[in-house]
């Protein structure tokens, strides 16, 4: 039997039934070229059929079954992707550059130009925040500053010739103790000026520079909540997240004290049991604003002085400074 034909005994090869089926099967005997019905051999790559053993003599139950040879596949490649720089330390609001590597997973070649997804974790879950390409030695980076602990991982979607992968190990940024954040004395005169003016000086007017000077260098703790808040400007409101990438209302608020070194509960609710009542007319900046009444506070901000507040609003929304708009609101203060 030459390569590509069948001899067919008695036996109908898909789409080649004799015509004559009152023939005897001892009467038939033909050849059919495989090429014909399926095309060149190139095509029948993966093809499993039934062909005729050379070794036996043609007839019933002489048909024997044998692989045709495969054309060479060509899999993906594995590649491994890591954070550099796993575990790091560093003070609040401190530059620190995460790296991350891609190579081949078998000979750990670099895997130049391919990009990567950067998530943090959030309290939902993983979310994309940054896309970076490697360089030649499949290495990329970005440079962090965070104010909490945060998590990161990386994400590589593959190649027509690489396999996806996701980073074998997760990167930990740890914000040692210490200080509470520096107010520059040149940011934020304005909220001095309504702390001074809150605690009964008289007209904004006649508060001296070194007056407001002293002040911020004072560092009251309501002057650096309402700083710290400020940093966030513009960031997404997500329910339930705890920055440092996106606050919900009382998210924001439980962050902000956090790097000030006050431990408050999570929920709108139980901040309001956590800190000290004031008067609406007594409030200073850095004070909270609670809307709604005990046991049903569904709303909450930083006051900033001049009737306004710090405040991540509401989904499809960011944290801004944005007036308080009504008067029923109540005032806590943290101590």
């Amino acid at each position: 039997m030459t390569t590509g034909t069948v001899a067919v005994s008695g036996v109908a090869l898909a789409g080649c039934a004799p015509t004559d089926t009152g023939m005897d099967e001892t009467s038939v005997s033909s050849r059919v070229t495989l090429g014909s019905q399926f095309g060149s051999q190139a095509s029948l790559a993966g093809l499993r059929t039934s062909v005729i053993n050379p070794a036996t003599s043609v007839g019933p139950g002489s048909i024997t079954s044998q692989v045709i040879d495969q054309a060479d596949l060509h899999p993906k490649s594995a590649v491994a992707l890591k954070v550099t720089n796993p575990d790091v330390s560093v003070q609040a609001d401190q530059p620190i550059d995460m790296g991350f590597a891609l190579e081949d997973g078998t000979t750990h070649a670099p895997l130049p130009n391919q990009l990567i997804k950067v998530q943090v974790k959030l309290p939902d879950g993983w979310a994309t925040f940054k896309h970076l390409y490697t360089n030649e030695q499949g290495f990329a980076s970005y440079t962090a500053k965070i104010l909490t602990t945060t998590q990161i991982t990386a994400i590589f979607d593959g190649t027509d010739a690489l396999q996806s992968a996701h980073s074998s190990n997760i990167g930990t940024m740890t914000v040692m103790p210490g200080p509470a954040p520096a107010v520059p004395a040149q940011a934020p005169r304005s909220v001095a000026r309504s702390v001074l003016q809150a605690s009964g000086s008289s007209g904004a007017s006649t508060i001296s520079p070194s007056t407001i000077d002293a002040t911020i260098s004072a560092g009251s703790l309501g002057l650096r909540a309402v700083y710290l808040a400020a940093q966030q400007a513009g960031k997404p409101y997500v329910y339930g997240a705890e920055g440092p990438y996106a606050f919900d209302c009382s998210g924001l608020v439980q962050y902000v004290f956090k790097q000030l070194g006050r431990s408050l509960p999570r929920t709108a609710e139980a901040q309001y049991e956590a800190t000290t009542r004031v008067s609406q007319y007594n409030k200073q900046p850095g004070d909270l604003i609670f809307f709604g009444t005990p046991g049903n506070i569904y709303h909450m901000g930083i006051y900033a002085g001049d009737g306004k507040m710090w405040v991540a609003p509401k989904s499809g929304d960011v944290v801004k400074l944005e007036a308080i708009w009504t008067t029923s609101y109540s005032v806590g203060r943290v101590s």
